[in-house]
């Protein structure tokens, strides 16, 4: 089988990227790039920042020079975030104009945003933008019903991937791990966060869910008290 490739950063050589996707079978090729850190093909290009990096960058403008030079160089341009977006609070001066600048940035130029833990899964993020680089549209949305009529396993993919930003591959993935619903469920954000493909953001988007207070009775209490007024 013949290695992906990717094109990186000379400034990358020492962020652990580059060793982790070797690993992954992807080759890494180092020039100068005047424009983002890792190219993966002519309209697919991925700018990485560390959470400190995209804060600095941020208030010294640099976030808005380099989301422009991306977006006109490349037709598919990516932000990767890797750390841990909890330090934000800490690290940003005032959170509102600090997302403000975020929500500016991405819909201006047209930016996807991946969020990632540590190198190890920046790479595999790369890596699986590489593999589907070339991903169409489904031709038709797949069905929203529960599978009723379908065997055991397969009601637990659907119950699993039922979580925010769980699919069907990573239902599987937690499922072969862990072994049951029931114990996927009562995971950690920090045990999510570890599973390939799921990252830091995404893990604790699926624990404040999970651990939200239910507000239907409270909400339609309200409502209730509003139309008697």
């Amino acid at each position: 089988m013949i290695p992906a490739r990717v094109v990186a950063d000379e400034r990358e050589k020492a962020s652990g990227v580059p060793e982790e996707l070797s690993k992954l079978n992807v080759r890494v090729y180092f020039s100068r790039l005047p424009v983002a850190d890792y190219v993966l093909n002519p309209e697919l290009a991925v700018e990485r920042k560390s959470v400190r990096d995209l804060i600095s960058s941020v208030y010294d403008s640099r976030l808005f020079y380099q989301a422009a030079k991306i977006s006109a160089a490349y037709a598919k341009p990516f932000l990767l975030v890797e750390g841990n977006s909890k330090e934000v609070e800490s690290l940003a001066k005032n959170l509102k104009s600090f997302y403000g600048a975020i929500a500016n940035v991405t819909l201006a130029y047209g930016l996807r945003v991946i969020y990632t833990a540590n190198p190890k899964e920046t790479a595999m993020a790369i890596a699986e933008l590489l593999t589907h680089a070339r991903a169409k549209p489904l031709a038709r949305m797949p069905s929203e019903v529960p599978p009723k009529a379908k065997s055991v396993p397969q009601q637990q993919l659907y119950l699993v991937s039922s979580m925010p930003g769980i699919g069907r591959k990573l239902a599987e993935k937690l499922l072969s791990k862990y072994g049951s619903p029931r114990r996927v469920m009562s995971l950690t954000a920090g045990e999510l966060a570890m599973t390939q493909g799921i990252g830091w953001k995404k893990a604790e988007k699926i624990r404040e869910m999970m651990d939200a207070a239910f507000t239907r009775h409270q909400q339609a209490a309200a409502q209730a008290r509003l139309e008697g007024e």
